[in-house]
């Protein structure tokens, strides 16, 4: 039961990820006291993994550079998009068990921001796909760590097992030992009986040699 409870548990987690609401809308934020327009993309990941994958997705398009939950790219390259290089500003942030993602897309002088425009939905199509990539990598982030725990709790088991082993072997082995000494007992008992039984002999012997008075 304790077994089936803890897979629905581990099922439960791994669905969650895998259904993260992709939800892309436009916004505004102030990165380097500078505000841009451009996207976000809400997500229930940590903001220090969904930090780590965005930095990896970025790098894709580009040269990234990282600092402090911001991630920009100069001069990125990307082909759903526009056919021309991009400049990528774009920070990872965390506000009441939400994590945020707000990229802000530059395209030759102009800012993404229009919710109208073939270029703004295909940006929103680049933050969806990027959502999914992170699901899947963040249900390798958790089985790697249910894995690392069951790992451990098996090393634990093997090292307790040969404990036991090892108690077993010297409780047997002291086992044989008081064995082996109640056996000298026995024969050690039965020596003292005739010794005893000798030994009245001699004193009734002793007894009967004296006169009667």
């Amino acid at each position: 039961m304790k077994n089936l409870s803890l897979l629905l548990f581990i099922s439960g987690l791994f669905l969650s990820s895998s259904l993260l609401a992709q939800n892309v809308f436009p916004g505004k934020q102030t990165i380097d006291k500078k505000e841009y327009f451009g996207l976000n993309l809400n997500s229930s990941i940590s903001d220090r993994f969904l930090g780590n994958y965005w930095e990896d997705y970025l790098k894709k398009t580009g040269k990234t550079n990282s600092r402090r939950g911001v991630y920009t790219v100069d001069r990125a390259t990307i082909p759903g998009i526009t056919t021309s290089t991009a400049e990528v500003i774009s920070q990872v942030s965390t506000s009441k068990n939400i994590t945020q993602l707000f990229m802000a897309l530059k395209i030759g002088d102009r800012f993404v921001a229009n919710f109208t425009d073939s270029t703004y939905r295909a940006a929103e199509q680049f933050l969806k796909d990027f959502s999914g990539y992170a699901a899947l990598r963040d249900d390798v982030r958790k089985a790697e760590e249910f894995y690392s725990l069951a790992d451990k709790n098996h090393q634990r088991l093997q090292k307790d097992n040969e404990r036991l082993t090892k108690e077993i072997e010297r409780t047997q082995k002291r086992l044989e030992e008081l064995a082996k000494e109640q056996e000298t007992n026995k024969n050690d008992l039965a020596g003292s009986v005739i010794d005893m039984q000798a030994k009245q002999k001699d004193l009734e012997a002793a007894k009967a040699k004296v006169p009667k008075l």
